[in-house]
């Protein structure tokens, strides 16, 4: 089955979002907005992508390329934006043949693979699946590496009281211990998302790092999406002490930015109380998940939430492509500067 692939421009912005829309893998990330901005706050040429078959639309990618130290780099999503999935969503949901679904993903993926090749002379490809795109074949079909990435999702079906016993006895008292000592959760807007990013900028320095994503890049997000975008922010005698930026879409709630420790300790932690704050506010207005974005592949915070919020673990998939070169380039940096640099990090630190 034949993919006709066009790059579009803003006069079908609205058949993009039509698209997003009726596909079951599509994500806020992936409205023509979102993309717009996306390629103007990364540095990065925005190629967006439609395949069809017989006029009729069958699937999209945002592709963004940049050429740095001589490289072609071609990504979705772009870096530094917070965007930790992306890729390419399908129409084809209404097929009942399996392998007549899986013929179009082919086709697909290989003009887009063409398009990389010949249109961007893409030598490093890398790829992050959105969440409900499950199968990753085709990728690992055309030679991409493929590797799973992970989310934590709470279904929030039982509603919030039950959820609220559900949760472990100590977390609880906490979460009462923080009301009576008087930290409160409250909704803000663009003054409370901007407080956020100042108190992750001032956290962040503590830690001899910095914050990457552009805070003109959450503005705008937010001047464009403010039905979309809820912040959250814990304050302590009056005072904004952490907070966390969300993205509400469909039927599900997106933990996104922020809920930095406080740059003083407060006990019991208020990080806690705005969590659960807002798995009420989710039951409040209907939303069926809540999803905490990134922390179950991290290492050092996936036993903090599976052990408070007993989420379950929603696998998704990324793939990467090199040319031999790039790909050996890769490889020194990763196994050989990486290292070197987090030890010079933790030794400049423990000083």
């Amino acid at each position: 089955m034949d993919v006709k692939l066009c790059r579009v421009d803003e006069g079908k912005a609205d058949e993009w979002n039509r698209i997003v829309d009726a596909s079951p893998h599509g994500t806020i990330f992936h409205t023509w907005n979102w993309v717009k901005i996306a390629g103007k706050h990364s540095g990065c040429t925005l190629h967006p992508l439609i395949g069809y078959v017989k006029n009729e639309p069958v699937g999209l990618i945002p592709l963004f390329h940049r050429k740095k130290f001589g490289i072609n780099f071609v990504l979705s999503p772009p870096p530094h934006l917070a965007l930790l999935y992306l890729g390419p969503i399908l129409l084809f949901d209404n097929i009942e043949l399996q392998s007549k679904r899986e013929r179009i993903y082919s086709s697909f993926l290989r003009c887009v693979n063409d398009y990389i090749h010949q249109e961007l002379k893409g030598q490093y490809v890398q790829i992050f699946l959105p969440p409900k795109l499950s199968d990753p074949r085709p990728f690992t079909w055309s030679g991409y590496t493929v590797k799973p990435e992970y989310n934590y999702v709470s279904d929030l079906s039982p509603g919030a009281e039950e959820l609220y016993q559900r949760l472990p006895k100590k977390k609880r008292q906490d979460i009462n211990r923080a009301q009576r000592r008087g930290i409160t959760v409250d909704m803000g807007g663009k003054e409370e998302l901007n407080a956020i990013y100042d108190l992750m900028v001032r956290r962040y320095n503590e830690q001899g790092r910095f914050v990457q994503v552009p805070k003109e890049y959450l503005s705008e997000i937010h001047d464009t999406y403010p039905d979309h975008l809820k912040v959250f922010v814990t304050k302590y005698d009056g005072e904004i002490v952490t907070g966390l930026i969300n993205i509400q879409y469909k039927d599900s709630l997106f933990s996104w930015i922020g809920n930095p420790k406080p740059l003083e300790p407060i006990s019991p932690s208020p990080n806690e109380l705005i969590q659960w704050k807002e798995i009420q506010y989710c039951c409040e207005q209907g939303l069926t998940r809540y999803v905490t974005m990134g922390a179950a592949g991290n290492q050092r915070l996936h036993t903090y939430y599976s052990s408070k919020f007993n989420p379950d673990l929603d696998v998704r998939f990324s793939a990467k492509k090199s040319s031999p070169f790039v790909g050996g380039i890769e490889s020194i940096f990763s196994n050989v500067y990486k290292p070197l640099l987090a030890s010079w990090r933790r030794h400049g630190s423990s000083r």
